[in-house]
């Protein structure tokens, strides 16, 4: 209700933060099983070309994430 809103809007107040540093953090389906993941690359690199791109980095990592080589299959 209007009322309630206008209630809350004495209690919203605005403040600034300077952002010292950003960190990243790569996300690409590290949490899937092998073959989950092969699937994912799979469908990645029949899409766009940024689609193929994330596939092939995936491709990178395959080694690193389950000790296998990434261009035996």
């Amino acid at each position: 209700p209007p009322a309630d809103v206008a209630k809350m809007l004495k209690s919203i107040v605005g403040f600034e933060i300077e952002v010292s540093s950003i960190d990243h953090v790569f996300k690409l389906s590290q949490n899937r099983d092998e073959k989950s993941y092969d699937h994912i690359i799979d469908k990645l690199g029949s899409q766009d070309h940024e689609a193929k791109a994330i596939a092939e980095e995936m491709k990178l990592r395959t080694k690193q994430l389950f000790n296998t080589d990434p261009t035996a299959s």
